[in-house]
């Protein structure tokens, strides 16, 4: 309990951290003090169409609800948290990251233990992410494709679906949105804020949902480059600062408890294994008699072994895992792109045989995804040349299917680049309409000759 006790104390001291968020919060007004009144109103339309979608989503699927799977454990890490208890269940933990858990205590805090109050927060901070969206496609682009890449957010059905989830999703999002707009000015400006707040967020991201956890090294190649090319290690410095001031006192809570080195969650072996076993078909497996393959099996399932610790049975589980893979390296290359397809799937969920989507839902779904897929890929073909610019939107996407690639697919761990798709396939969008535009002003012209000729 003093370890716990500790811990709450180095982390309230890391993040009390007013005169920058106050910076932070000038330089966002100023911001909005330069752009016309015809595109303040289009953002409020914008934000209010987002908020009002996700509001009424969460009213008609139950404001009120209990949560479910994922979402009980995190209710009872922010319930414990708020109790004094410290970051445990029944003990200790560190198996899921801290992010969403403090956010719950947060709320619960503020509001008391309601459910709606979470997901009118959730409701809130979506359609926030929304309009951030906007900011991140005008900087690469222009207001068009910003514009309409924020429709399609506003509209995208899975985000919609995770306001109402007592998920990390969603709040993750935000933080991510944000690194995503800090990257778009992080090569122009020698703003030290840009840069600290880049590594803030970034190590933000990842305690919240874990899935962006190999984006981190891709994004610190990118802002070393970055650096070089502006001739200022400043940049990459304050990333790292940011990063270390972030993970710092997570991981030193997670050393005087369990005396090992712990920067993001215990899980990470437990996704190894589920991945990466005789029965695996590119998802999660649970782990039972059978699919362990004998009488030692985890009598708590992901949660490890009666006698172990987590850190314990995570270890186990990441040794079984990667010995199939040493063992069977075809049958791991032949299992990445089934992992990857369920990543890329609109209706697949991480564990295996726990849950089927409705194959009529499939049926529906998949046409116009198809549709959106390819306007992406279109998207990606038309700014290959923007590659510096746009690294950090291709690093989130690669450094997501490369985590998949070592443990398993879903398609709710590709909501986390979702955003990205939308971006590149609003470019599709607007290249299509100005294509048209012009062969309609070149028949005009065409046709204006001929009857001048005439």
């Amino acid at each position: 309990m003093q370890h716990e006790t500790v811990t709450e104390h180095s982390i309230e001291h890391i993040t009390h951290v007013p005169s920058l968020w106050m910076r932070f919060t000038r330089w966002w007004e100023r911001m909005f003090s330069i752009i016309d009144r015809e595109e303040r109103l289009s953002l409020l339309g914008l934000f209010l169409f987002a908020l009002i979608v996700r509001l009424l989503f969460v009213i008609v699927t139950g404001l009120s609800d209990t949560p479910t799977y994922d979402g009980l454990g995190y209710d009872i890490l922010a319930v414990n948290l708020l109790q004094g208890k410290g970051y445990a269940g029944d003990v200790p933990t560190a198996f899921r990251p801290p992010g969403y858990p403090l956010f719950l205590a947060g709320v619960y805090g503020l509001f008391g233990h309601r459910f709606a109050a979470v997901r009118l927060m959730q409701v809130l901070i979506d359609a926030v992410t929304c309009v951030l969206f906007y900011f991140v496609g005008k900087k690469l682009f222009d207001r068009q494709v910003g514009f309409v890449a924020a429709l399609g957010l506003s509209l995208y059905p899975l985000h919609i679906y995770m306001v109402n989830q007592f998920y990390s999703e969603t709040l993750s999002f935000f933080f991510q949105m944000i690194v995503l707009w800090l990257a778009t000015l992080l090569p122009e400006r020698k703003h030290l804020g840009v840069s600290l707040m880049m590594g803030l967020l970034l190590g933000a991201t990842t305690l919240t949902r874990p899935t962006a956890t190999l984006w981190i090294p891709l994004m610190l190649l990118w802002v070393f480059y970055v650096s070089l090319k502006a001739r200022d290690v400043t940049r990459i410095a304050l990333v790292v600062l940011g990063l270390l001031l972030t993970f710092g006192p997570w991981t030193v809570r997670n050393y005087l408890v369990f005396r090992t080195f712990i920067p993001v969650a215990s899980l990470g072996g437990v996704g190894v294994w589920a991945g990466n076993n005789p029965f695996c078909e590119g998802g999660g497996m649970h782990p039972n008699e059978q699919t362990w393959g004998g009488e030692d099996y985890p009598e708590y399932g992901w949660y490890g072994w009666e006698g172990l610790t987590e850190v314990q049975s995570s270890q186990r589980f990441l040794e079984k895992g990667m010995t199939w893979i040493k063992e069977n390296p075809g049958d791991f290359l032949m299992l990445v792109p089934k992992k990857l397809l369920r990543l890329w799937s609109p209706t697949s969920f991480g564990v295996q045989f726990s849950r089927q989507a409705n194959p009529l839902l499939t049926a529906v779904v998949l046409p116009p995804y198809l549709l959106f897929l390819a306007m992406a890929g279109g998207g990606i073909v038309l700014t290959w040349r923007k590659w510096y610019e746009l690294f950090p939107l291709h690093a989130l996407i690669i450094g997501i299917n490369a985590l998949v690639a070592l443990t398993y697919g879903a398609t709710r761990y590709g909501i986390g680049f979702a955003p990205c798709l939308i971006l590149f396939a609003a470019v599709s969008v607007i290249f299509i309409v100005e294509a048209r535009d012009k062969e309609r002003q070149l028949t005009c012209v065409v046709v204006g000759r001929e009857h001048t000729g005439s």
